[in-house]
């Protein structure tokens, strides 16, 4: 995916950022969160998937920084993003499991303001149901992939989803939890001089 998009990217001859090189913007966002539980347990009858879950909703609030290298189409950002993750299994009352998020992003910009991202995001649970904290890892590494775009006046939308990496859960080999996330944020774009 990184390949193609520098390809597409490298082929564009026109300036796609909305800022100069060597910039440094800073970005609060807020919007929408969702968390859903994905993974399986291997029981004495055979391996069960989570396939009867929906997404726990809530808040996504932080600050995003991002330099523009001298390359017209590529940028790197790293945030701080608080999100209220975790899940809900049909039946039940949702399992609330809340992250600090730290996204490392490499940004592709395709076109006049709107860019393609992935990167790196490790995690780490701040607040869990008392249910199922005892349980939880307090580290977690996704691996996030989104698109934003930024309107002429600073206002950017973005949108991104992070697929879970490594296990939320800590014990037992023959449980796999993989809490992934996504988020939906509006936010303003401060240059820094």
């Amino acid at each position: 995916m990184i390949a193609v998009m520098a390809v597409v990217c490298m082929t564009a001859s026109a300036q796609k950022m909305r800022h100069g090189a060597g910039q440094i913007t800073v970005q609060p966002m807020i919007g929408f969160s969702s968390g859903y539980l994905r993974g399986e347990e291997e029981t004495a009858t055979g391996t069960v998937k989570y396939e009867n879950n929906e997404s726990r909703n809530g808040l996504a609030l932080g600050v995003e920084g991002e330099y523009y290298t001298t390359t017209p189409w590529l940028s790197v950002s790293a945030g701080l993003m608080y999100q209220q993750q975790g899940w809900k299994i049909k039946g039940f009352d949702a399992d609330k499991v809340d992250f600090i998020n730290i996204p490392v992003l490499a940004n592709f910009y395709v076109a006049k303001g709107f860019a393609l991202k992935i990167g790196l995001q490790p995690g780490f649970v701040v607040s869990a149901d008392k249910g199922i904290k005892d349980d939880c890892n307090t580290f977690n590494l996704a691996l996030p992939v989104g698109l934003s775009y930024e309107f002429k006046n600073g206002i950017t939308l973005d949108l991104r989803g992070a697929a879970a990496i490594t296990k939320l859960n800590k014990n037992g080999n023959n449980v796999k939890w993989y809490n992934d996330g996504g988020m939906l944020t509006i936010g303003y774009k401060f240059e820094l001089k």
